[in-house]
């Protein structure tokens, strides 16, 4: 380190304050590390309210049509995630040299991971269920990252855990937190990272600080584009996926919906096509009917039920050198949506379903851009020594399940490794 640097000097600049950014936070702040957290957006009360969420909700191009959505705030897409909570798939990162075991465990511990009751969900999951069940499907629950003592009747958006919840300890406990700032690159003497450039939101003037560890946890969308402007060449080499999906709507009257927990069963049709309960709350399922102008369906909430359809398409495509990712989904990818469709349409009627609509196609998650033992090493280490990627970005291509848990516990394996 430099005069020049010390009086901005942290053991750790975390760029990112999601999943991973928070989680990392906390754990270097309890080992008593100087952190700095670098967010793009602001800490703002939470609330399922379209005032609440519409100033946090950030889209990026991902196709020649599709847009996957984020949000820019403290926590990051916590703020309005469904809450699946999938297990980490142990086996594929041991493959990879790296041990996730002890974190998971401790992830167990820590987070409020539990399988609903049945008085949980809204009576069209509890009807979609049925009808799946009767045409012969595994229509299975899914464990959620819900607190159920927060859970006083049914569905609560409050119950959900956030990241911003690890970001508020991380502070308590010493972390500094830069809001409203967005980094333009990575800064770096004798190939080696020691700070970061930002500038401040509306404002044009560069700043920079300096940090023994560089942590990017901005997420799939924004981390791989930190780096090909830092000098990384070959990020998004092998393309990338977006597994898209579509979701079908019908009305039963008086079936008495409810605001709902989405996303908590699901079943695969097949090895590509898998089906899940997209039963929104009101609020979500009001604006997804206004943008598809189905005003029959948007002033009938208590009589919608709702089934998704989700496929992996394979990695391809490629991000400019401009940032901009660029991929075009196959034909038949849209053909294998469209036959998981004809499925959903079945469970649908089966239900007793009338008035059947579905969504346009739309992006359920980017990912597959770095892969381990290549973009990074075991310790998630990238070709310039001290600087790291912890988010989306670096997660197997081979998993494709929501993702929360495994990245808190990626997020707490590389706390153990940045000073072992």
């Amino acid at each position: 380190m430099t005069q020049l640097h010390s009086e901005t000097y942290y053991d750790a600049i975390i760029v990112g304050s999601g999943t991973c950014g928070a989680t990392l936070a906390r754990e270097l702040a309890k080992q008593q590390k100087k952190v700095l957290i670098l967010e793009k957006g602001a800490t703002v009360p939470l609330k399922e309210t379209l005032p609440g969420i519409a100033p946090l909700l950030n889209e990026v191009k991902v196709t020649e049509k599709l847009k996957d959505m984020r949000a820019i705030t403290t926590g990051g897409t916590t703020a309005f995630y469904f809450g699946v909570a999938a297990t980490p798939p142990l086996e594929t990162f041991s493959s990879l040299g790296m041990d996730l075991s002890k974190a998971y465990k401790e992830v167990q511990n820590e987070l409020p991971i539990n399988y609903l009751p049945d008085e949980y969900f809204g009576p069209q999951s509890l009807k979609l269920r049925e009808s799946a069940l009767d045409l012969g499907h595994d229509w299975e629950k899914q464990p959620m990252l819900v607190d159920l003592d927060k859970c006083t009747s049914g569905y609560s958006y409050e119950a959900k855990w956030k990241a911003k919840s690890f970001v508020e300890e991380a502070v308590e406990n010493g972390a500094t937190l830069l809001e409203k700032v967005e980094v333009t690159n990575v800064i770096f003497e004798n190939n080696k990272a020691v700070g970061v450039a930002y500038k401040e939101k509306k404002k044009s003037n560069i700043h920079k600080v300096y940090g023994e560890k560089i942590i990017l946890a901005a997420g799939i969308l924004a981390s791989p584009v930190i780096l090909q402007k830092s000098g990384m060449k070959n990020v998004g080499n092998h393309g990338f996926y977006v597994d898209p999906n579509r979701v079908y709507f019908g009305l039963i009257p008086k079936l008495g919906s409810t605001n709902n927990f989405v996303g908590a069963m699901e079943t695969k049709l097949e090895d590509d096509i898998f089906l899940g309960d997209a039963n929104v709350p009101k609020l979500f399922y009001q604006l997804l009917m206004i943008s598809m102008l189905k005003f029959r369906h948007l002033f009938s909430f208590s009589k919608s039920i709702g089934i998704g359809v989700k496929v992996h398409d394979p990695m391809s495509g490629s991000v400019s050198e401009d940032g901009q990712y660029r991929k075009k989904i196959s034909e038949d990818v849209l053909a294998k949506l469209d036959k998981g469709g004809k499925e959903a349409i079945k469970i649908l009627q089966n239900a007793g379903a009338k008035h059947i609509v579905k969504s346009p196609v739309n992006v359920t998650s980017t990912g597959g851009l770095l892969k381990i033992n290549e973009h990074v090493n075991s310790n998630l280490e990238t070709q310039f020594k001290n600087l790291y990627v912890c988010d989306r970005s670096v997660l197997p291509d081979t998993f494709r399940k929501p993702p929360t848990l495994t990245l808190v516990c990626m997020a707490k394996y590389l706390s153990d490794k940045l000073w072992a």
